[in-house]
């Protein structure tokens, strides 16, 4: 391609000074102080939004600023947005392969983003039927499902149960209106349907593609955050952070330390960021316990998404068959195609941070703003982009309770 020999010493050099600030080994000192990574006690909210979050997309968006209001607008353009919205659970949820055989699914992944979204109106419109609306989603769930089986049941449990638990832990921080006992009716599900089917992150199969286990870990940090379980979250935290060769869903066995490739990059680039938006996910949420796994093994994961968007946007990039699971030339199954997850990741290091993501930066440019993805939690641009936050951010209280 016409850029692509440019774009392939642009990434050299990337790498390269990357290598300066420190090398990418297994055995980086950011392992040394465990301590550093577990928590005693929780934030809340503080799943992927805390209170000073919230209140400044309901400030953004009502002062009509951009990107914020096209955010918004274009949250409120999909269907489960609307207060016409009807969930649609069932008791028993059913996945095969590949998505075949289906029950119950997508109903379950768009219910659970379709309470977020409700939820996200509520904060930033404290219009109380939003509030009802995303109530009434959590549960006609809580209330019905039973099981979720399948071949697939361990990803569609990892994929589902992050957008409720995000959906009902902005709730039970801004809202009086949701009882005691919905609440535990709520928690009931996610302990005894979900959290079996996630809560080994996928290691009984280390074969495995890592967006599987990885859709688990980010479920599981959403579980333990709104249920108050600091072992189950101290626990998800520790895999994330392994360096053995497997499994693949850990931050060191999914993104290669040298290139950034990610042990996906060879099957197609939509799983590949899938995988990488939710490590993007798990970042957040333990940043939001005060927990840094963004900066780990030498900002890892900014690695794999400027490696990732580099060749989504048409550059060569270094590539071996990692794992020797796939073939020997990168796939272009889908390059070109992004999927909602790079505002996060750029937010952090980028306004955070004060580090460079070129290559995510012309993705952002190009795609903004975020919108659904029934994999992971949509919405980037509006819930994620926080230019100004320290500055204009009044001090966080809930927003309409």
């Amino acid at each position: 391609m016409k850029n692509n020999l440019m774009g392939l010493l642009v990434f050299i050099f990337i790498l390269t000074g990357f290598s300066v600030c420190g090398a990418h080994n297994e055995n980086s000192s950011d392992e040394g102080d465990r301590a550093s990574y577990q928590v005693q006690e929780f934030v809340h909210p503080g799943i992927l939004h805390n209170m000073d979050d919230l209140e400044f997309m309901k400030m953004r968006v009502n002062n009509g600023d951009e990107p914020w209001l096209s955010a918004y607008q274009k949250m409120l353009s999909w269907k489960g947005s609307s207060l016409d919205w009807v969930a649609k659970p069932v008791p028993n949820v059913h996945r095969d392969s590949y998505g075949a055989n289906r029950v119950g699914d997508p109903a379950i992944t768009h219910d659970g983003e379709a309470a977020y979204s409700h939820a996200l109106q509520w904060v930033i419109t404290g219009n109380e039927a939003h509030a009802e609306k995303a109530k009434e989603i959590l549960n006609a769930w809580s209330a019905t499902l039973e099981t979720i089986t399948g071949k697939d049941d361990n990803l569609l449990a990892g994929m589902a149960a992050q957008k409720y638990c995000n959906a009902a832990e902005i709730l039970m921080y801004t809202y009086d209106g949701w009882p005691e006992s919905e609440v535990d009716q709520f928690k009931n599900m996610l302990l005894t349907v979900y959290l079996p089917l996630i809560s080994n992150f996928y290691t009984n199969s280390p074969n495995s593609n890592g967006n599987w286990g990885l859709s688990m870990v980010n479920s599981v940090l959403a579980i333990a955050v709104f249920c108050d379980d600091v072992d189950l979250f101290n626990g998800a935290v520790a895999h994330v952070m392994r360096t053995s060769r497997q499994p693949y869903s850990t931050l060191s066995g999914y993104i290669d330390a040298e290139t950034g490739q990610c042990q996906e990059s060879g099957r197609d680039q939509g799983h590949s960021q899938m995988g990488l938006g939710y490590l993007g996910a798990i970042c957040e949420i333990a940043w939001k316990q005060d927990i840094d796994l963004y900066a780990y093994l030498d900002n890892r994961l900014l690695l794999g998404m400027e490696y990732t968007a580099a060749y989504g946007l048409g550059n060569e990039v270094p590539y071996y068959n990692m794992y020797d699971k796939f073939k020997d030339r990168i796939s272009e199954k889908s390059r070109g195609n992004f999927e909602p997850i790079f505002e996060r990741v750029y937010n952090h290091y980028v306004r955070v941070k004060g580090l460079s993501m070129p290559f995510t930066e012309q993705v952002i440019e190009q795609e903004r703003p975020e919108g659904f993805t029934s994999s992971m939690t949509s919405w980037g641009t509006l819930t994620a982009y926080q230019e100004g936050l320290e500055e204009e951010t009044p001090t966080a209280s809930a927003p309409n309770k």
